[in-house]
């Protein structure tokens, strides 16, 4: 039957399959009576109960000193796999990294969304790094990601004596935080008639690029000739526009 088939893709064992779908029939039912419907040997349903608990396929009763298995709603069906699908998609840029890992291939990992983005932004934080090198429109940053976050994440740069060193569009909001620099520990220079629509970060042998541009994403590149190469790109501007003194 394909129902079983489904319901085994969704981790169910077959015989786990033929006693639920023997209880959605029955309702509720003894282990004999399952067994009976099932036509799974009443040993194999009795050894498959603490399984299907534990899945929340159904729960038991005691009546009469005798044993009462209930189906649960098929909707916590929907719901496992909706747990599982978010699980494997949030484990996805470590399994692109993993992909990534043969020969000299660069390491890659993307991010989606608001939440990727601040994934992206905390990875530079775990790097080790004591420098970050970066181009950003601020004023697309503050519109992407709340202000308060936006704001703390400074602060926690900081704190991890991480020094960011930016080329920033020259805009009230560029001006806004290179006024903040000294006790942000930051170094920011401002170019005139820029448009950074991806704000490009250089750290170590990685660069991490993020789009403010709706839906949201995050990609970090780990290769140490791209790296040296946008660094080098990076110091060759950084060099031409004027310290604030």
């Amino acid at each position: 039957m394909k129902i079983q088939k489904t319901l085994q893709n969704l981790g169910l064992e077959e015989k786990e399959t033929k006693i639920y779908l023997a209880l959605l029939e029955l309702g509720s039912g003894t282990i004999q009576e399952i067994a009976h419907k099932s036509k799974v040997n009443r040993t194999n349903v009795y050894n498959f109960i603490g399984s299907m608990k534990d899945k929340g396929i159904i729960s038991e009763v005691l009546e009469d000193n005798k044993i009462i298995l209930i189906p649960e709603n098929p909707n916590v069906l929907v719901k496992r796999a909706e747990k599982n699908y978010q699980e494997i998609k949030n484990t996805l840029p470590e399994l692109m990294s993993i992909f990534n890992l043969p020969g000299n291939k660069p390491k890659v990992k993307f991010y989606e969304g608001l939440e990727g983005l601040k994934k992206a932004y905390n990875e530079m934080l775990e790097s080790g790094e004591k420098a970050i090198y970066g181009f950003s429109d601020y004023k697309k940053m503050f519109e992407a990601i709340p202000e308060d976050w936006a704001w703390n994440f400074p602060e926690r740069r900081k704190k991890n004596k991480i020094t960011f060193y930016c080329i920033a569009k020259n805009d009230e909001w560029g001006r806004k935080v290179q006024a903040k620099d000294q006790e942000q520990l930051r170094e920011t220079r401002l170019a005139d008639k820029v448009q950074f629509d991806t704000e490009i970060n250089i750290y170590g042998n990685k660069v991490a690029m993020m789009s403010f541009r709706r839906p949201y994403s995050a990609v970090i590149i780990e290769d140490r000739a791209i790296a040296m190469s946008m660094k080098s790109i990076w110091q060759g501007w950084w060099g031409s526009l004027i310290t604030k003194k």
